[in-house]
């Protein structure tokens, strides 16, 4: 029993040496195998980019990561699809480097990225994702539109609608024609509304170009299709020239120096050609400041003026450089004993603009006049600074308003001429020369005015309005309807011309008593005579006391013709007071 326990003890002890043994072969084996990747040597990483992103471009992506870890690699691999593409890694990096995907295809793209140093061993590979832009991707953007127009004191703006619709656009350029007939590109970056327009030409064209963003964070800018606009009207035109005239007040400067001619030239339409003495303003020497003063012929909101100056490549030294507009509706106790300013302001002259000119570089200046109190007529120019410090040139001088009128021409100035053939209408002691412009449309009897006499109709009388004009409107009161209505006119024209050279008209006009006994002239002798129908009116005669009417805008005039065509009783025409306005006062020589 005892030999068969000790056997049994045995084999127990060999069975557990076995297994131990066992265990201790096992356990080895494993040790092995986790540590077997190293036991040919331990692995080495190549440095790689940091935070990589994929920025869109159009039909290219761009790769960028920062540097900071990317140690001695020199060699970057993408791989996509079924592309694999290396490049070089230069020296010398900045904090960022990045490279150009080229020739990619619209679309998401998954990206996967390792670096490579000189000695074989690869960075950790990376993804990134990102986005490739192509024509359909443009076709989807909108590019940035106008909303509307403003004219403001300061300036005139096209104005764009806002970014919201269009949130890739980054700017869009501005191409529109100016008054020069030049082209002038401005732009409009992505946080405005809109541009300020310098001289636009009413009616001009103008072109935007939105220039899209390839993407959010995009590589690319691509311009939209262009859009085709019209530029508005604007509220002010420019005053005609024709109107315009130098006032030649005591303090103001002629500007003759040098024989230069402004009263010529200085209106003449014509700013750009060559400098010379005669066909400018020229102030002579010693001469800052200076002034002149300017009658614009009507009366206007003043908006806007424009320098025309000598070419800065010929001679910039008369150039000016400050300058002031002052203003006036009239000349009631306007003149001052200088050009100074303090004058001015006593002389009730308001100053409408002062600013600064460039005129080392500007042959054409043009500036905006804020809105005044009132209307002008009469302008005063004033130079305060030129470039050479001693005088001042001016090659034309061009005026813009608004709301612009006609202005009362000075009755004082009226005469009639009598010619030849006039009625003279002093029939039954009237007196019209001194009772048809006196101010006073009061009737009192026949001799308070003009009175063509019996079997007149028609019939007609010349008047000088002692100024050229082109007359605009007139009012004419004839007898007042309680007291008799007969001597009214029912068909009015009026004929006008420049001048009296050669302008009379037969038959002369004959008359026995209160009775006119020639033949009436005809319309085709005033044509004839050069004469031109200015307009033609119907006038309610048989109850109405007066007739007030617009003249169509036609040629400036001296002379005018008012030729009585029917009346109400179709014998006799009798006017009691008149009064004209015009566009333009230029007096006579």
């Amino acid at each position: 029993m005892l030999n068969k326990l000790a056997y049994i003890l045995q084999n127990f002890k060999f069975l557990n040496l076995v297994l131990a043994s066992s265990l201790i072969y096992i356990s080895c084996s494993d040790m092995d195998s986790i540590h077997e990747e190293y036991l040919n040597g331990e692995i080495i990483y190549a440095g790689k980019l940091d935070t990589l992103k994929i920025r869109p471009g159009y039909y290219r992506a761009q790769l960028e990561g920062y540097t900071q870890f990317l140690g001695t690699s020199n060699q970057i691999t993408i791989e996509y699809d079924d592309q694999i593409i290396s490049y070089p890694i230069e020296e010398n990096l900045s904090e960022i480097f990045s490279v150009i995907i080229e020739d990619l295809d619209e679309g998401s793209y998954e990206f996967n990225v390792y670096t490579q140093d000189p000695n074989g061993n690869f960075s950790i590979s990376q993804i990134v994702a990102g986005n490739v832009i192509g024509d359909e991707f443009i076709s989807d953007q909108n590019p940035r539109e106008i909303l509307d127009y403003s004219f403001e004191p300061e300036g005139n703006y096209v104005n764009f609608y806002g970014n919201a619709e269009s949130e890739f656009v980054i700017y869009t350029l501005i191409d529109y024609e100016n008054e020069e007939n030049e082209t002038i590109r401005d732009t409009l970056f992505y946080e405005d509304n809109r541009v300020k327009l310098i001289n636009l030409k009413p009616f001009g064209s103008m072109i935007t170009t939105s220039v899209i963003q390839s993407g959010l964070f995009g590589i690319d800018s691509i311009a939209l299709e262009p859009l085709e606009y019209t530029l508005p009207d604007l509220p002010y035109t420019e005053i005609n020239k024709d109107f315009i005239t130098l006032v030649n007040m005591p303090s103001d400067n002629p500007g003759t120096y040098n024989g230069a001619d402004p009263n010529q030239y200085l209106f003449d339409g014509d700013g750009f050609t060559e400098v010379n003495n005669f066909n400018t303003f020229h102030s002579g020497p010693n001469s800052i400041p200076h002034h002149f003063t300017v009658d614009l012929g009507v009366k206007t909101d003043l908006r806007k003026v424009k320098l025309n100056l000598v070419d800065p490549t010929l001679n910039a030294d008369n150039n000016p450089t400050e300058i002031q507009i002052w203003g006036r509706d009239n000349l009631n106790f306007a003149e001052t004993a200088s050009s100074d300013e303090a004058q001015f302001i006593n002389a009730s002259w308001q100053l409408l603009y002062e600013g600064e000119i460039d005129g080392l570089n500007e042959n054409s200046h043009s500036f905006i006049i804020p809105p005044a109190s009132s209307q002008m007529r009469y302008i005063r120019y004033r130079v305060t600074g030129s470039v050479g410090g001693q005088s001042a040139q001016l090659k034309e001088l061009t005026f813009y308003g608004e709301n612009t009128e006609a202005i009362v021409l000075e009755r004082n100035n009226f005469q009639l001429v009598g010619m030849p053939s006039d009625n003279p209408g002093n029939f039954y002691n009237a007196n019209p020369s001194q009772y048809l412009w006196d101010n006073n449309s009061f009737w009192s009897g026949d001799s308070n005015g003009y009175h063509s006499g019996e079997n007149s109709v028609p019939g007609h009388f010349t008047i000088d309005l002692g100024v050229t004009t082109q007359l605009a409107k007139a009012k004419i009161h004839h007898r007042p309807t309680w007291s008799f209505a007969g001597n009214n006119p029912t068909q009015l024209e009026i004929w006008g011309r420049d001048d009296i050279d050669n302008a009379e008209t037969l038959p002369v006009f004959e008359s026995s008593g209160n009775n006119v006994i020639s033949s009436p002239v005809l319309t085709s002798d005033f044509e004839n005579a050069g004469w031109q129908l200015i307009t033609s009116q119907s006038i309610n005669g048989a109850s109405s006391d007066f007739s007030e009417f617009d003249i169509p805008a036609g040629p400036m005039i001296r002379y005018i013709r008012i030729r009585f065509v029917s009346t109400v009783g179709g014998s006799a025409c009798q006017f009691i007071e008149m009064e004209f306005r015009g566009m333009g006062a230029i007096p006579a020589n």
